[in-house]
This record gives C-alpha cells, structure tokens and sequence, in this order.
C-alpha cells in the first residue's frame, strides 16, 4: 500500500510549520535549488542547467582551472529527481564519496571530487519546497511503519 503524507498547516502566522500525519512538527524551508557547495578553493556551482559541462576548455559551462582537470572533463545532468555525473574520458577521472567511477547518481549530501576540486550536493533537484526530517527522525518513522505493516499483516 502506497504511503501518503498529510500535512496539516499551523496558524496562519506559520505558514511554513506543518505538522505531518504522525504528529511530527516539521518547519518548512525556502526551496534552495540543487548545487555543489565547493569544499576546496574553487567555485560553488549552482545546477541551473538539465546539463552542465565541466572542464578546462572555454566552451565548458563549469571552467575548472586546474591541470589534474581535463579539457571536457565530465558532464552533470539532473534526470528524474536526481542528478547524475559521468566522467567524459578524462585523465584522472571522477569520485563520488571516494570512489572513483565513470557514472554515477548524486543525491544530497554526496561529494564529488572532479580533479582536485570537491564538492559537496546541497539542495533539491527539483527545487521542492518538501520538509525534510533528520536522518534519526526518518530511521524511527520507517522503522514505525515496518512494524505496524508487519502487525497489519498478522491480522
């Protein structure tokens, strides 16, 4: 059975607090699109593009200048409601969280390391304004509903 989320609005004044259908109290946040907060020297990229071109050469949407960055080094595409980077044969490659791949989805929170330069995905992809729990709150709703679908299904 699909789970559905209900969010019931506070006073007036908070328009942006909601309590969810389990009693949580959730506050809401302006949406901040999706970006990658550098966690070196270099830039912050803002994700404003279905597709971005990363390297060293004047054409790239993303100049990169470093000589451990290629010159069409990797390309970052949002597809669906995440975004997905793909090393374009560069010399020394792409990591996400350590981990060097030719392809690979970026959700928030990952880092990705494009040459010397890392990164960190901040933001919503698709620029919704959803509230977000902590990660413990979440484990404890989940953990919740699998114990109460298991109960559902002794009955």
């Amino acid at each position: 059975m699909p789970e559905f989320r209900h969010y019931l609005p506070l006073a007036e004044s908070a328009r942006n607090d909601y309590i969810d259908s389990t009693g949580i109290f959730l506050q809401r946040s302006p949406a901040m699109p999706a970006h990658l907060l550098s966690l070196t020297d270099g830039p912050s990229i803002l994700i404003d593009k279905p597709i971005l071109l990363f390297g060293r050469h004047a054409e790239c949407d993303v100049q990169l200048h470093s000589k451990k960055v290629s010159r069409r080094h990797c390309i970052v595409a949002q597809v669906n409601d995440y975004l997905v980077v793909r090393d374009l044969g560069s010399t020394n490659g792409i990591r996400i969280n350590g981990k060097k791949l030719n392809e690979g989805k970026l959700l928030p929170g990952d880092e990705l390391t494009i040459g010397n330069f890392r990164y960190q995905v901040c933001g919503d992809v698709l620029g919704h304004n959803e509230p977000q729990l902590p990660k413990e709150m979440r484990d404890l709703k989940e953990e919740a509903a699998d114990r109460m679908a298991e109960a559902d299904s002794k009955d």
